[in-house]
């Protein structure tokens, strides 16, 4: 594994652990999707990662520390600000790293 895909896997991992910390099950199943194929040498993971972003619902849309308060509305969770700055650093990096990863193996663009 090349250092720029070594060093996305380490990012994913902070990724899961972020989207854990808040209980965040469908971004984390997927973010584990994409580093068990890079663990595997499947470079298709590269793709399937900048996949979710762009469009309406995506990996970039995702605020987290979002929960109901004790009367039923809407309420932020202590923190969340930190997490979504911390969300926003990671993610933004994983993006970066994928498309150097992809741009330095010409991986075929879907």
């Amino acid at each position: 594994m090349d250092s720029k895909t070594t060093e996305l896997v380490k990012v994913l991992d902070e990724l899961v652990a972020v989207l854990e910390s808040d209980g965040e099950a469908h971004w984390r199943a997927w973010i584990h999707r994409v580093k068990s194929r890079l663990d595997q040498s499947d470079h298709s993971g590269i793709e399937y990662l900048l996949s979710a972003y762009g469009g309406m619902g995506s990996f970039n849309d995702l605020v987290l520390g979002q929960t109901t308060s004790v009367d039923g509305g809407f309420a932020w969770k202590p923190g969340h600000i930190d997490l979504n700055r911390r969300l926003d650093v990671l993610r933004n990096r994983a993006w970066t790293l994928a498309h150097a990863v992809r741009d330095s193996r010409e991986l075929p663009r879907s």
